[in-house]
């Protein structure tokens, strides 16, 4: 495993001295490894091991989900010299909250101040946010913050087109427009705290997300941000989402044949899978 070839794949050339500075590696990571889930939809055995994580995530240029690119970044931070920890997040879904430990995220401190850092969630913000309640961090993707309960957080992002992978539903062969105007209403994406964990703690939770989460297992997907938007493939159809200053637009195509599929995921995410490729409709 080697920090240069890492930060090759992610293209990261800057100081790598652990500052708050250097820590922009997040967004670089954001830009250049997906979130996608193919594996689970190749028949391959997702693994909590840094090596087999490196080997995919470096070697093999591929993505993956929050065990696999936020196990691997967190690795990548420690090599910098960053104080990091890893922990446990669970998700809101509109049936309620996740369990425990169904998402990973890190948190780092840097000269007594903590940020929050999350690489492995689909459309989430690109720069780390700090760790202090009630304070909004604008972002391309939104407006987010963290409140805290007691000894829990809850990031939450303000109201608007919703902008995750799996609601991504424009027309066809059509350009659809949304307004980017935000409605002052907080949503919960999830909530955490601060109880330190370690990738293996993972292990259980990652082997049922491969079989028994709907998500995960519905239809495969991969998501990379682009500059100025997010480029999303989901099952027969890739969505371009553009950011403007007032509103998004996105364009599906829809995609004929398994051929189309495989050569999308080489041409727009420069992802080529060893096995086949199930995919559900």
């Amino acid at each position: 495993m080697d920090v240069r070839q890492y930060l090759s794949r992610i293209g990261y050339h800057g100081d790598t001295s652990p500052t708050l500075d250097t820590l922009r590696v997040h967004q670089a990571h954001m830009l250049t490894v997906p979130f996608e889930n193919l594996s689970i939809h190749c028949g391959e055995e997702i693994v909590l091991d840094l090596q087999l994580l490196y080997n995919k995530i470096v070697v093999k240029r591929r993505g993956g989900f929050c065990y696999e690119n936020n196990g691997l970044f967190s690795w990548l931070l420690g090599q910098l010299g960053f104080n990091v920890k890893t922990l446990s997040a669970q998700v809101n879904n509109p049936e309620g909250f996740t369990p425990e430990k169904a998402h990973l995220i890190n948190v780092v401190c840097i000269d007594g101040e903590s940020w929050v850092t999350d690489v492995g969630f689909g459309c989430l913000f690109r720069t780390p946010i700090r760790l202090v309640p009630d304070r909004e961090h604008p972002d391309v993707t939104g407006t987010y913050r963290l409140q805290q309960e007691g000894d829990t957080w809850f990031l939450q992002r303000k109201s608007k087109t919703q902008l995750d992978a799996d609601n991504y539903e424009a027309a066809p062969g059509g350009i659809q427009k949304d307004d980017m105007v935000e409605s002052g209403e907080w949503v919960v994406l999830y909530k955490f705290t601060l109880q330190e964990h370690k990738l293996q703690d993972f292990s259980e939770m990652c082997s049922w997300t491969q079989r028994g989460s709907p998500f995960f297992t519905g239809r495969p997907f991969c998501v990379l941000h682009l500059a100025d938007g997010l480029v999303t493939y989901i099952g027969r159809k890739l969505i371009t989402t553009r950011y403007c200053e007032t509103h998004l637009t996105k364009t599906t195509t829809v995609l004929d044949s398994d051929k189309d599929i495989l050569a999308l995921l080489w041409d727009t995410f420069g992802i080529k899978v060893e096995n086949h490729l199930t995919v559900k409709e």
